[in-house]
């Protein structure tokens, strides 16, 4: 049902997108690359999904099937509904959020609007499994911009059998408290990482 519209943009306000189609005026929350792509008197396509709630229906808009497929996702989590997914995907790209899922990014995660603590950590624990086999080339975009000593050591946990996301998490903590510096070597790194594995 409303799988997607087509139209003129009437207008465009915080995420807020009115579509004119062939004379009826659509509201549609829409995500942040989503809403980028309207622009008012221009036409415009966007993927969409009604959604029923106790306080009524709402519609939400999305830049292709990728994000409106994570937002269903992250509607099966507990506590997580139509407006709150939407919220995430207004503050950041469905890559960035599923790369913030998957190595349990649980600081990035709070610091959007409406995102608590006990929140992001079941968002991470719920949905971890479930995307970091789908997404498995997304875990490490962003952790680091190391060398090739950082490459080798992720190389090297992975072929130990180590998840992906894993991986990503462990580099990411050691970054943050300045033990994993750019000079050291990538033994150094495993070594380093391994005892933090260990411990989880």
């Amino acid at each position: 049902m409303l799988r997607f519209l087509s139209g003129k943009v009437v207008s465009v306000s915080d995420g807020l997108v009115v579509l004119d189609v062939a004379g009826f005026g659509f509201e549609l929350f829409c995500t942040g690359r989503a809403a980028a792509m309207c622009r008012e008197g221009d036409p415009a396509m966007l993927v969409t999904h009604l959604q029923f709630a106790e306080t009524g229906p709402s519609l939400f808009g999305f830049a292709d099937e990728r994000e409106r497929g994570l937002f269903l996702k992250l509607t099966t989590v507990k506590g997580v509904g139509g407006k709150m997914a939407m919220n995430i995907l207004k503050a950041a790209s469905a890559d960035r959020v599923i790369n913030w899922i998957v190595s349990s990014d649980i600081e990035s995660l709070v610091k959007i609007p409406g995102i608590g603590r006990k929140t992001a950590e079941r968002l991470c624990f719920e949905m971890h499994r479930h995307l970091a086999g789908e997404h498995a080339d997304l875990t490490l975009e962003g952790v680091l911009s190391g060398g090739r000593s950082m490459d080798l050591a992720m190389e090297g946990l992975r072929s130990l059998g180590f998840s992906q996301g894993d991986v990503a998490a462990v580099f990411r903590k050691l970054k943050n408290e300045g033990a994993a510096e750019d000079e050291s070597t990538a033994e150094q790194l495993i070594r380093m990482a391994l005892k933090e594995l260990k411990r989880n």
